[in-house]
């Protein structure tokens, strides 16, 4: 299965020509990475758009972006975490990837980012399926109801039912355990 103590990196939108490419890297040496890509030392304000330039190893500029940092827990994958959006096209992004890769920085794997939300209790096994589900819906219905499932409402349906059953084998069992003449059991 998927490693959960390293940092991965992704293209989040689809390459080619486009205003912006959106770039994800999680992991525990999420914040410095920022660190290294922005040749800052100033932390950035969590879950705040910053205006930075990225600098390759050699300290050349590659681009102009926005980078917002996600202090875990409270990202998507419950780690720390930096949402990078850059130019569009090929050649940004790739070389933005290239720089993140060669600071021990790891390609992440499709949905490797949802199933580290999912081991770190973000999100529940609906919510990640139904992730999956959304970027691969062809309708409208299957949009809504994807999206009504990555927002709980069937989790939370499931856990109501599952209260009901409880509570059902418990009064099941209580009656199983006394006799029927010393108990009344109200409906």
């Amino acid at each position: 299965m998927y490693k959960t103590d390293d940092n991965i990196v992704a293209l989040a939108t689809l390459p080619g020509k486009s205003a912006l490419n959106v770039i994800r890297l999680s992991g525990p040496k999420a914040l410095e990475c920022y660190y290294v890509l922005t040749k800052t030392t100033k932390q950035p304000k969590p879950r705040f758009a910053n205006l930075v330039a990225i600098y390759s190893e050699s300290g050349k500029q590659i681009d102009q972006a926005i980078i917002t940092y996600y202090k875990g827990p409270n990202s998507f994958t419950g780690e720390d975490m930096l949402e990078i959006s850059v130019h569009g096209g090929v050649v940004i992004a790739k070389k933005v990837l290239g720089e993140a890769m060669a600071i021990d920085v790891r390609q992440a794997f499709p949905g490797e980012f949802s199933y580290r939300a999912y081991i770190n209790n973000k999100i529940d096994l609906i919510q990640a399926e139904s992730i999956a589900g959304i970027i691969n819906s062809i309708s409208s219905i299957d949009s809504y109801y994807n999206l009504n499932n990555i927002k709980g409402s069937l989790s939370k349906e499931i856990i109501e039912i599952k209260k009901l059953v409880v509570d059902e084998i418990k009064k099941i069992e209580f009656t199983i355990d006394f006799d029927e003449e010393e108990v009344d059991i109200q409906k």
